[in-house]
């Protein structure tokens, strides 16, 4: 508290008491913060007018207590109730309408908090989680019995992850693990995997009796974790790289000789539960439980034989039981009606075997937590390209599939030159024929103008750079969303960085975004990412050897909307992409220290001098711009060849739907698809509405029933309400008010500092043409971009992405309303509420859905509206989905 007002107030409450019983230090400056955005939501942003109001609540406190304030411990409702009575005594009635709105707006929340976990009070985590993250997290990720009844809270459910994530740490202590040191020769370098080694499990009755014996610091290990570490350390044990065998381990544990490590398990655990890293679904989902599995994105090779697709087949099966998606190059395969030598017959193709891989998928569910997903890569210059191209047109087949093109680097050359571009067949290697390069080109782009599909994948963007290029040859697969580049059997572990948590205010009340907390949170997460690959259960021996080898964590961000709005930058701007820039070479910066600092400790990922970073080179563009660096990227690339990296790649932009919707942010780095959404129930209308929004409507006065409806009416716009002001339009931008060129250079700004490739829809309006299409998927491969998904506006069938409801369906209304109003009845405006709208500063719009799409939906049958809430389905990140529950069709 400020000096001026402790000469007014002599003595001051030590503790306060919350609502569920807590007793914490009292601190003066959040009663200064929640009048202010009182103040601020009245449209009277005045922080002198809210530091007086405080010193009111002060004194009513000093009266009440008198001598014994010191040891009084006053609950927190009556020091809402001395602000509410302070504000009116002092004639502060607008921002007193607006505290005590916000006390009910907080009472309501808490109830419906309180009945989607069905719990009679909610801790300090369930308050941090808005009600839409509560309910995925129910849905999707808190373990439930056999009745289907919750057992496990969100914090349990954060702190189970914190404790799986941080095994590895007591693994790598020096009393468990040999030490190596580098033999002067070079950087120290993690041993190589053995092939085909078999490791042991722990049985479950000697796992289940070590249950509540084992522990770190306060931390004890359940089943899942006890049995996840035994399965490392016989590894590491197979390898003949521990001291001890495993019941000394045991001893250790026993005795919380361990207990130095509470500190990293406490920092992924507060990591997560402030909301500004999350870990990918697999991880949420697995660890601390049953599977095990945190690693998201898969790879396979086929061959052209059948015994090598029937094994794939088989493989990709028992990965997506385990909850992963998969990625396959089918170009090796012989073309369609071409010679079998064994059976003298001819083959049906790829394609057929693309439906049989789709099959299996549609079968197989992925551990009940989403379904399987598939990416299926053919090159540009295999003979049954024409025919991949229209694969999947109007979206009748291959439903579990997203398709891409991997543009081979011959292609260009024909293009430019309106060459032939010649076929080759992968049998022979014989030039089966040629055709038009620029035909080939118009039938792509007019596909994906139609239906969406396929993607491109520019070959020699994604290679250019490649660290392994000359000793494990070209990468031609990715995941099934595009953005994780991966050799055969590599597999990659993804979390993302909410941007929209590190706002911070300066003195004159701007907001920044907080740069050091940013860097010490990557570095914190890049240790959680390498962990996983250590500690991760992964369901196929082959897919962890190689793991193992070349140790790929996909570190991106979310909340980028979010974040551009609070601080007034317009994502379509030099600016913002000045910003995007600067934040996406400051999380690879600061990935790389933290996994240079690792290799010094774990050692260097074993296929190390096998990359060419140990020549002084590094897997992304920016690196070779030194007129754009914010860091001293000479510094890192030299000690990156003195001491080793753990890890081969660090950054990625993935795909953030369930994770984003967790957060409360905005998905990944795409731009929010609409303000306002409106839900249409049984007892009438209500909104959805972004945040930010809302909070700068309400600060200049603008914050009305008339206003939503007019931006619903404008598809979730502002662009074309007369009455909103120049500035607030130019930051308020969504999606579809972006031109499909400042997408592609927004993608692009963050491409260049991303090891790995992006995850981001390319919006073109309904009128686009195929020759505007052309232009876009041609100018990102000029500026740098490794591959392009673009969605043009209701072009996948029978699939209407619009915010303002259809008179007609809206009729049938239906559904639960997301507050639980259903017996309510609607009066005047009614509107969802997060709590960054009730004067947080840190959450999020939350859209998008988990993804695994390319431009698809992934269905036969589209449905146009949620099944849940029933507003109309979005596309983002590639998926179709709801931007409030998080339904979707790839999920």
């Amino acid at each position: 508290m400020p000096t001026q007002k402790t000469a007014i107030v002599s003595q001051i409450p030590v503790k306060i008491k919350k609502r569920d019983g807590r007793v914490l230090d009292f601190d003066t400056k959040r009663i200064t913060d929640a009048i202010f955005k009182a103040f601020e939501a009245s449209g009277q942003p005045n922080r002198r007018l809210a530091e007086a109001a405080t010193i009111a609540v002060l004194e009513k406190l000093e009266k009440k207590y008198k001598q014994n304030i010191t040891k009084a411990i006053p609950p927190i409702e009556e020091i809402q109730d001395f602000v509410e009575e302070s504000l009116i005594e002092k004639g502060f009635v607008k921002a007193a309408k607006s505290y005590i709105l916000y006390r009910q707006k907080r009472a309501e929340m808490r109830r419906e908090k309180q009945e989607i976990l069905d719990k009679e009070e909610i801790d300090e985590v369930d308050k941090r989680f808005d009600p839409n993250a509560l309910r995925v997290l129910r849905s999707r990720y808190l373990r439930k019995d056999d009745t289907g009844k919750v057992i496990e809270s969100p914090k349990e459910l954060f702190l189970r992850v914190a404790i799986h994530a941080a095994l590895p740490d007591i693994l790598y202590d020096k009393r468990v693990i040999r030490v190596k040191t580098a033999n002067g020769n070079g950087p120290f370098v993690d041993k190589e995997p053995s092939a085909g080694r078999q490791i042991e499990n722990l049985a479950n009755d000697k796992a289940s009796a070590l249950v509540g014996s084992l522990r770190i610091g306060d931390h004890f290990l359940n089943i899942f974790h006890i049995k996840g570490l035994y399965y490392t350390f016989k590894r590491f044990e197979q390898e003949k790289r521990t001291k001890i065998d495993w019941d000394a381990l045991v001893k250790m544990l026993k005795q919380n000789l361990f207990k130095e490590h509470q500190k990293t398990v406490d920092e992924f655990y507060s990591m997560m539960v402030s909301r500004k890293f999350m870990p990918n679904t697999p991880v949420v989902a697995n660890f601390g439980n049953y599977l095990g599995m945190g690693s998201a994105c898969f790879a396979l090779d086929i061959d052209d034989s059948l015994d090598s697709i029937m094994s794939t087949l088989e493989k990709a099966s028992v990965v997506f039981k385990s909850g992963g998606g998969m990625g396959y190059n089918f170009s090796k395969l012989r073309p369609e009606g071409d010679f079998i030598k064994t059976t003298g017959g001819v083959s049906s193709g790829p394609i057929t075997f693309m439906r049989l891989f789709d099959t299996m998928t549609e079968v197989v569910k992925q551990g009940g937590v989403r379904r399987g997903a598939n990416m299926g890569i053919m090159n540009s210059n295999h003979p049954d390209i024409e025919k991949f191209i229209v694969a999947k047109a109007g979206n009748k087949v291959l439903k579990n599939f997203n398709i891409s093109i991997l543009m081979m680097p011959d292609f260009w050359e024909c293009y430019k030159k309106d060459k032939p571009y010649p076929l080759v067949n992968p049998r022979t290697k014989i030039i089966q024929k040629y055709i038009s390069a620029r035909l080939l080109f118009e039938q792509i782009v007019y596909q994906a103008w139609e239906s969406a599909e396929p993607g491109v994948i520019f070959f020699d963007r994604i290679n250019e750079h490649n660290p392994f290029l000359k000793s494990l040859g070209p990468i031609v697969t990715t995941n099934p969303c595009g953005e994780v580049l991966l050799y055969p059997n590599e597999s990659c572990n993804l979390g993302s960085i909410n941007l929209w948590a590190f706002v911070k205010k300066d003195a004159r009340e701007k907001k920044t975004l907080d740069w050091e907390e940013l860097g010490r949170v990557v570095r914190v997460a890049a240790h959680f990412l390498d962990n996983v690959i250590d500690i991760n259960k992964l369901p196929l021996i082959e897919i962890e050897e190689m793991t193992l080898k070349t140790r790929k964590i996909g570190l991106g961000v979310m909340g980028l909307a979010d974040l551009l709005f609070e601080i007034g930058v317009p994502f379509n701007s030099q600016k913002g992409r000045e910003v995007m820039e600067k934040i996406m070479e400051s999380v690879n910066y600061h990935s790389k220290i933290e996994s240079i600092e690792i290799a010094k400790i774990r050692g260097a990922f074993s296929y190390f001098k096998k990359s060419s970073y140990a020549e002084g080179e590094m897997p992304f563009v920016g690196f070779y711009e030194k007129k754009s660096w914010s860091f001293d990227w000479k510094t890192v690339a030299e000690n990156i060849k003195k001491y080793g990296l753990r890890n081969s790649y660090t950054t990625v932009i993935a795909p953030t739907g369930s994770i984003s919707m967790i957060a409360g942010c905005s998905s990944g780095i795409e731009p929010v698809y609409s303000l306002v959404f409106q839900k249409n129930v049984a007892v009438g209308s209500f909104y959805y509405i972004n945040p930010v929004f809302e909070r700068e409507m309400l600060r200049v006065g603008l914050f009305d029933e008339a206003l939503v409806t007019n931006v619903v009416n404008q598809r979730g716009s502002i662009q074309h309400i007369n009455y909103m002001p120049p500035q607030v339009k130019k930051v308020f931008v969504t999606s579809h008010d972006i031109s499909p060129e400042d997408h592609i250079k927004g993608m692009a700004s963050f491409q260049k500092w991303v090891d790995s490739s992006i995850s981001k829809t390319i919006n073109f309006p309904r009128e686009a043409t195929v020759e505007e299409m052309k232009k876009a998927y041609l100018l990102a491969y000029e500026l740098g971009c490794k591959d392009a998904t673009v969605y043009r506006d209701t072009s996948i069938k029978d699939q209407v992405l619009i915010t303002i409801e259809d008179k007609k369906s809206s009729k049938t209304g239906g559904g639960e309303s997301l507050t639980s109003l259903k017996d309510e009845k609607a009066e005047g405006l009614a509107v969802y509420h997060k709590p960054s709208a009730d004067y947080a500063n840190d959450n999020g719009n939350g859209n998008g859905a988990e993804h695994h799409g390319n431009g698809n939906d992934n269905g036969i049958t589209k449905p146009t509206h949620c099944p849940t809430c029933k507003i109309k389905l979005t596309f983002q990140e590639g998926c179709v989905s709801c931007s409030i529950c998080g339904w979707g069709l790839c999920v």
